[in-house]
Formats: C-alpha cells, structure tokens, sequence
C-alpha cells in the first residue's frame, strides 16, 4: 500500500489477522482515494492498523475476526501452485490452548489473548473438497494446535473427512500435514474425551501423512527458560507413539540461544542421538529467533542481552550471549554451515508441498537426512573440543563435508 499513499502516511501496516483490516482498507481506498485513506482508517475504525500519520505512529483498535461467518480464501491460483509442486495451505483453526513459550509471539498475534478458536467443521470439509478438485493432494494446515481444547471436534472432523472421500468429493489419496502438542499426542482418555491415541488413529483413518511436534531442546534448563509445558521424557514418549502409527514426523528444535551453555549444547546433542532424530531431515541447529512482542524479548531487554533493533530482512533482534564457549561454537559452526546453505534450502524443499509421489518423499527426505547427520557430526566436534578447552576455529571440518 506504500505506493498509493500520500506523503502523510507513508505505510499501513496490519498487526495481527489481517482479512478484516485489508478489506476495511480497500473499501475505503475506493471511496476517499489514497489522499485521505490512513485517516479516513482511523476514523472509521478499521481494525489491527499501525499507521505512520505525519510523522507520528498511531494503531486503531485491535480486534479478532469472528472465525465461524469469515469468508473462504479464494483459491484461483491452486492448480498452477500445485503444478509448480508448491505449498497448499489449510488451516482448521487459530490460537493455541496453551500459548505460553516465551519464544511465541502469538499472544501478540492474537490481540492479547492465544485463545484456541475453531473453524466450522463444515467449512474445513468444503475447502479440503475444494483443493481436492484444483489437484491438491498434500495440503499443509496452518494450526498452531491443530487439536486444540477439543479431541472430540477432531474426531468429528476426521470422519467427515472419511465421509467425503466415501461420497468422492474428497480424493481418497488426499493426506494431511498437521501441527500437534506433546500435550494432544500424549492426552490420557476421561471419560468421554478421547486419548491422544485415538485421535490420532482418526485423523490416520482420514489420511493424516505428518506430524508437527515443536520439541525445541533435550536440555532441561533450556526447556525452562522457553516455558515450554512438555519435558524431554515426555517428548520421547510422543515422539515413539507418532512413529509407532507409521507417521512422518516434522521438529521443531532450537539449539542455540543467548544463555546457553557449552554443556546445554552437549546435552541437546545427547537427546538427539537418543530420541533417534540424529538423522532426521529436520534442521536441528537452528537459532532462537529473538521476535518482537515475545515474553523472551522483554526479558532478554531486562538482562540486557538485546544487542540491537530489530533485522527487518530476518525479523529477529541481534543479541549478546552469556557464554563466549558458546558463541564461539555458534560463529563457526554458523559459517560452517552457510557455505552449503543454498543447495541444503533447494533439497529441502524438494521434499515438501505437492510432490508427485510419497516415494519421491521420503528417498530426498532419507537423502537431507544424511546431510543432517553431517551438520550434527561437525557441531558435536565443536562443542567437544570447546569442552577441552580448544579453539573451535582451530578445528578442521573437512571429513564432513557432503
């Protein structure tokens, strides 16, 4: 929107969920013209919108939509995404029933609140029958929780899905990728709420393919520093009762982080190595990313590690680290890593969206998944030879190159 404004107002920006808000705008764009458009916004209220007006930063008022009467996307570019072998997405709902990691910026997404809110299972049916006719057959759905505060509901849905697939307007070949907690996967059954276990058999009956699970650390201070609600013993456990339903298995994981220690790095290796991920095709000596409007941001800003603004081209903070063994680890395993970076992205995404064929899948998935096992190998020398009080920079990493 930056070209059609006046110089007044040289951007609009939505903050938070933006379908309101950017039809708001448009409709106002048509009637009163970019000259009077960020005013006319904050007149009328259009909801979610950081303005820079004369000079000055104003919001309007922060609102969430009602899920249950919003419009559908528009999908008239799915079939030449599906072509190109991209990423179809879905989702099934918004907001998490936990929403407490202090990495997460969802509280801020979400106006303050994570609250879990469904989408009509009628409407998740229509749009999975609707990526179906375009061609898609392995959409991505965008849940944060995808089970939320309702086992029942997923139940429910994941039979509707069968349902459609018995009537053929679903394709009976569609699979899901979906995001879990610990928490859903491990849920004990009471009374009339389902177990996790039978969840999950319903959504497999469905055609349920991936599992997202955010493990995050193997280190239990670190666990404790992201206010995470699952432990390593309890990742373990989900982790064994995903695969043992035949799932794939997607992780997240953050390896580094300003205050962590060279032997938080040797524990994390540990669980990796122990929890059967240390081939796994999932890059797993990824960063904190220091977001805005985390709780870790504005705890980060009181222990003073906050080294600088925020990089609008990463959209993360710069930040100091507590421990040099560390850092020094980070830095040259970071350059390390980056001079392989390009083709590892291109492999990877090779392995994700609208493939021709699961075979396809996981033979590029077992291929990254050496390439893992080479980065892994490579750090764990790193973290190895700090721990004996050697210079990472003086280590040769020659033997595991790919």
């Amino acid at each position: 929107l930056v070209a059609w404004l006046s110089p007044a107002a040289r951007a609009i920006c939505v903050r938070g969920e933006g379908e309101e808000a950017l039809v708001g705008l448009v409709r106002l764009l048509m009637d009163v013209g970019r000259e009077g458009l960020a005013q006319a916004a904050l007149a009328t209220g259009v909801p979610n919108l950081v303005l820079n007006l004369g000079g000055a930063v104003q919001h309007s008022p922060r609102r969430n939509i009602q899920l249950e009467g919003a419009a559908a996307p528009r999908r008239q570019h799915v079939a030449e995404l599906v072509a190109r072998g991209g990423i179809v997405r879905a989702e099934a709902s918004r907001g998490c029933s936990y929403g407490r990691c202090s990495f997460c910026a969802i509280q801020e997404k979400y106006c303050g609140q994570a609250l879990w809110r469904p989408v009509p299972v009628s409407r998740v049916v229509g749009e999975l029958a609707e990526l179906s006719a375009c061609g898609a057959r392995h959409p991505y759905y965008t849940d944060e929780d995808f089970v939320g505060r309702d086992p029942q509901r997923c139940i429910a849905l994941a039979e509707a899905i069968v349902a459609a697939k018995a009537e053929g307007r679903i394709a009976s070949d569609m699979s899901l990728y979906l995001d879990l907690r610990v928490a859903s996967v491990l849920q004990a059954a009471r009374g009339i709420r389902p177990s996790g276990e039978q969840v999950l058999d319903a959504l497999i009956t469905a055609g349920l393919r991936e599992v997202f699970v955010g493990i995050e650390s193997g280190a239990k201070e670190q666990v404790r520093r992201y206010q995470k609600a699952a432990s390593a013993e309890r990742n373990l456990r989900a982790l064994e009762l995903l695969r043992r339903k035949g799932l794939a298995v997607d992780v997240g994981f953050i390896m580094f982080d300003p205050e962590m220690r060279l032997e938080e790095l040797r524990l994390n290796l540990d669980f990796l190595r122990a929890s059967g991920l240390w081939d796994h095709d999932a890059r797993l000596t990824k960063a904190l990313r220091l977001q805005a409007g985390t709780p870790q941001l504005a705890e980060y800003r009181a222990k003073e590690l906050v080294a600088g603004p925020l990089d609008l081209d990463d959209l993360t903070h710069p930040y100091r680290w507590l421990d040099s063994r560390a850092q020094a680890v980070h830095e040259v395993f970071r350059a390390w890593e980056q001079e392989a970076m390009e083709p590892v992205y291109l492999l990877q995404s090779a392995t994700r969206g609208e493939v021709p064929c699961e075979e396809q899948r996981r033979f590029l998935r077992a291929v990254l998944g050496q390439v893992r096992v080479a980065e892994l190998g490579a750090l764990e020398v790193l973290v190895d030879a700090a721990l004996k009080g050697r210079d990472p920079a003086g280590v040769e990493l020659g033997a595991f190159s790919w």
